[in-house]
């Protein structure tokens, strides 16, 4: 705290109706009763106090005291015993028996130290982002302004800020360096190897930590209700992305820098998906499937992913449950659907469940609808097609990609990526109108397939098309 804020004299009271309540004081505020703390993350002197409460307790069931914790005479003391010293808890002890009072208004200003009472923001936010905070006081420091601090006497949030910031950046390049680096034990000329450049790996990483998308998932998940602002100071890309850093620098600092906990959090706020193409040619299951899910439920399907240690020999993994819906049917398909997958990383188990579910409401014709749509596929007017369902809100625009691929010693060759409400095809031919026409006939096709009206021919007469042309 700087010497501006220890200066009180010009403090502000603080404001009417704040969603984070006045730091408090030995004495005042919040009074906690024992029965309220046993449940909470405590430090260790909490812990400690929990501690001489179970061996008074103790004593009670041992009949040397009552149940007000008062000695009781009809206990039958030994000699020694009328000098009798408890092993925990001797500064609350006397000789009428353990002074419960006095330990509860002790334990009660202790926890005014660490939480904030009964309706503060740490439980929603702590359910947020997978953490549960023992000093909850860390927790309104990291949404605390520098400008709001100064006028009301309270720590800012800029060292959390710093601490953040490099957690950050340390839990995205391992992340990276999981996903995307292979890890050799027999080659000794390449222990380590990716096909991605330091470049890339440059690129990526910006691309998690830059501003613009630490802000947008503070956003998304609604944050900023939580920052204390000072007077005139406004909501911007920099106060956002502040505070997420902030957030991961108070978890470090809570959980004594924790790494677990701090990668936890990490994904939690950022999810870290990789994938090896990380372009929109190749866009993940996960950014699909989510997407779709989004889409048909206003809401984004549940992934939990959970660290799973194993012995030494046998690895780690993480293990990801993924709970999602499907559309009502007639085919018996149930409505709410669980995937469990088991991989080497967070990033990995979520794409690999994503792609699984993606594949399950696909064959089962859940995808999309398409059967009034009259649409018969056709290849001279493929595209034609693909666009007229998209004027009708059938589907979303379709995205064409194409590249020119020139081969030594031969002509060149055109190669076209459709992209459409998640499905994609590839067409490849010597003119680009004949890869373009490809590429949205086999779009199309599998379309209707996740539509569930697609029939055999028009299956074997994309094959057939594919074959002519030299598609996959």
């Amino acid at each position: 705290m700087t010497a501006q804020n220890k200066d009180t004299r010009s403090q502000r009271p603080w404001p009417r109706g704040c969603v984070w309540s006045e730091p408090t004081s030995h004495g005042t505020g919040v009074r906690w009763e024992v029965g309220d703390v046993l449940s909470l993350p405590l430090d260790e002197h909490a812990s400690e106090m929990v501690d001489i409460l179970d061996y008074m307790d103790g004593l009670v069931e041992e009949g040397r005291l009552r149940d007000d914790y008062t000695r009781n005479p009809d206990f039958a003391w030994d000699e020694d015993d009328e000098v009798f010293e408890p092993e925990k808890g001797d500064e609350y002890w006397s000789e009428e028996g353990f002074e419960f009072w006095l330990f509860e208004e002790d334990l009660s200003d202790h926890m005014n130290l660490l939480k904030l009472g009964f309706s503060s923001p740490a439980e929603p936010i702590g359910y947020l982002i997978g953490y549960r905070f023992v000093n909850e006081n860390l927790l309104r420091q990291a949404f605390t302004r520098r400008s709001f601090a100064l006028e009301h006497g309270v720590g800012d949030a800029e060292l959390l800020e710093f601490m953040g910031d490099a957690a950050i950046s340390l839990v995205v390049t391992r992340e990276m360096t999981t996903q995307l680096t292979r890890v050799s034990e027999t080659d000794p000329r390449m222990p380590l190897s990716s096909h991605r450049s330091e470049g890339d790996f440059s690129r990526i990483r910006a691309h998690y930590v830059c501003r613009e998308n630490l802000a947008e998932r503070v956003r998304e998940l609604g944050l900023g209700q939580y920052v204390l602002l000072g007077a005139g100071e406004e909501m911007s890309d920099g106060v956002y992305e502040d505070t997420l850093e902030a957030i991961v620098g108070a978890v470090a600092v809570d959980s004594g820098w924790d790494w677990a906990a701090i990668e936890n959090v990490v994904d939690r706020l950022l999810t870290i998906q990789l994938q090896d193409s990380f372009d929109l040619v190749q866009p993940s299951f996960y950014d699909t499937f989510n997407a779709w899910h989004q889409r048909k439920f206003s809401r984004m399907p549940e992934y939990e992913v959970t660290y799973r240690p194993h012995a030494h020999d046998a690895g780690s993994s993480y293990e990801c449950t993924l709970r999602f819906s499907v559309p009502k049917n007639d085919g018996g398909t149930t409505e709410g659907q669980r995937i469990d997958v088991a991989c080497a990383s967070r990033g990995k188990a979520r794409e690999h469940a994503a792609e699984l579910a993606y594949w399950f409401v696909v064959s089962r014709g859940l995808w999309t609808r398409l059967d009034d749509a009259g649409v018969v596929p056709d290849f001279d007017t493929s595209i034609n097609q693909l666009q007229e369902l998209y004027q009708k809100g059938y589907v979303e625009k379709p995205t064409y990609i194409i590249d020119e691929r020139v081969h030594p010693n031969m002509e060149s060759e055109w190669e076209c990526t459709c992209l459409c409400s998640g499905i994609k095809g590839y067409g490849r031919a010597p003119r680009k109108v004949l890869a373009k026409k490809e590429a949205a006939l086999k779009t199309l096709v599998r379309l209707l397939k996740g539509a569930g009206v697609c029939k055999p021919e028009w299956e074997e007469m994309m094959w057939c098309h594919a074959q002519v042309a030299g598609v996959e």
